[in-house]
């Protein structure tokens, strides 16, 4: 229940729930989430699309112009496009992340999923990764969704993040410890 208290801290929060539960009413959270996830990703890409919605110097006029023509590409459904614009208008164009992994954290709560994140110096093997998943399953009796990332800056060990939960087992968390020990002399 953490998880959601988490999601209801944010401002972003009561679209996300509205949209869940609309999508709830007409058993199409699944088809949103799909939905959500591709408009994650395009907000995530350095296209310009979040920048452009983030930044106060436009209209919320002419950020819902372009929000349209992209949502006629995307071919995203009436509620998620009414949010979203709604969210424009209100200007809270700028939250169109944080609303969309509020609403993607809904969905995966509904389902008993807990998402986990990897970051590792090198590729994990697909045989560690089914291994580490069995691990967390069987610790959380909870169905995981596993993400793993290389990240070079790491240099060595790992980063796993659950729920809110990071643990950091990295080369680069440990020499920044060991700096703000001789730093504190």
């Amino acid at each position: 229940m953490q998880e959601v208290s988490e999601i209801n801290s944010k401002p972003s929060a009561r679209y996300a729930l509205a949209l869940f539960s609309l999508g709830t009413e007409g058993k199409t959270n699944n088809e949103l989430e799909k939905h959500v996830l591709n408009l994650l990703k395009i907000l995530k890409s350095n296209n310009g699309l979040n920048d452009f919605l983030r930044n106060p110097t436009f209209s919320s006029s002419d950020q819902e112009n372009v929000f349209n023509a992209v949502s006629k590409k995307l071919k995203l459904p009436k509620h998620l496009y009414n949010t979203i614009c709604l969210m424009i208008k209100k200007g809270r164009g700028y939250d169109l992340v944080n609303f969309s992994e509020d609403f993607l954290s809904l969905c995966s709560m509904s389902k008993n999923e807990l998402i986990v994140q990897i970051r590792t110096a090198k590729k994990v093997s697909s045989e560690n990764v089914e291994e580490i998943k069995k691990s967390i399953e069987k610790i959380t009796k909870r169905v995981v969704r596993l993400e793993a990332e290389n990240d070079p800056d790491i240099i060595a060990g790992l980063e796993l993040k659950v729920g809110s939960f990071l643990f950091n087992s990295s080369v680069n968390s440990k020499l920044e410890s060991i700096k703000n020990i001789l730093k504190r002399g």
